[in-house]
């Protein structure tokens, strides 16, 4: 596997592994965290609950996308 040095969300990866929460694996070409690594979140799209959106958050529990913040619709 090679080196990666960010997340698909633009977060940088402080290990070499490629996850600061675990150690992936890459199957058939897709990069597969651990169960229950706590950084798997970085790389996974969520739906806007505001809009439908998909998007990478950049917390862990955002769920509204960045259109959506910047339009004042986050209550």
């Amino acid at each position: 596997m090679a080196k990666r040095t960010h997340y698909r969300n633009g977060d940088e990866v402080g290990l070499s592994c490629g996850c600061d929460g675990c150690s992936p694996s890459m199957i058939s070409g897709v990069l597969c965290h651990e169960q229950g690594c706590p950084d798997a979140w970085r790389d996974s799209t969520v739906d806007c609950s505001e809009c439908g959106f998909a998007f990478y958050p950049e917390s862990r529990f955002r769920t509204v996308c960045p259109g959506c913040i910047d339009d004042g619709t986050e209550d």
